[in-house]
């Protein structure tokens, strides 16, 4: 599907070029391999709601860019690569610190990609803090 391998730099580029905002967010990626991605966003006070907590919405932003990391490692750098479907169950708040997403393709066709998504607080791994499902289109698949 993609043109070899995706290097963690030409993916920050291309990022930088195509989604400016997510520099603003604080996210980066922190690890790229073939169908999978750790992307963090650093913790910032601005993304908090009442109770300290980190708002769904920054949670939900996180793990959309994390699985288009993890999609864009196996089709190629496609900007029109595009949300379809984003769904994330919480499993418990996020606070103090900053967070990891783990995505991963699950079946990548010729034009709709699949795959999960696991967020976790960068400082302890083992406490899930929510878990999410995507798929993506390649309107030019």
């Amino acid at each position: 599907m993609g043109e070899g391998k995706l290097t963690k730099e030409a993916l920050e580029q291309f990022i930088k070029e195509q989604c400016p905002l997510v520099d603003e967010f604080g996210i980066t990626c922190e690890e790229l391999g073939e169908g999978y991605a750790v992307v963090r966003m650093k913790y910032d006070e601005r993304w908090l709601r009442p109770g300290r907590y980190i708002m769904g919405g920054m949670l939900m932003t996180l793990a959309d860019m994390a699985i288009y990391c993890a999609i864009l490692s196996v089709v190629g750098l496609k900007p029109m690569t595009v949300t379809n479907e984003l769904k994330i169950n919480f499993l418990r708040p996020a606070v103090g610190g900053d967070v990891l997403a783990r995505a991963e393709v699950l079946k990548a066709g010729r034009r709709i990609v699949y795959g999960e998504i696991r967020l976790f607080m960068a400082d302890d791994p083992k406490k899930l803090i929510g878990h999410a499902t995507s798929s993506y289109i390649q309107p030019d698949g």
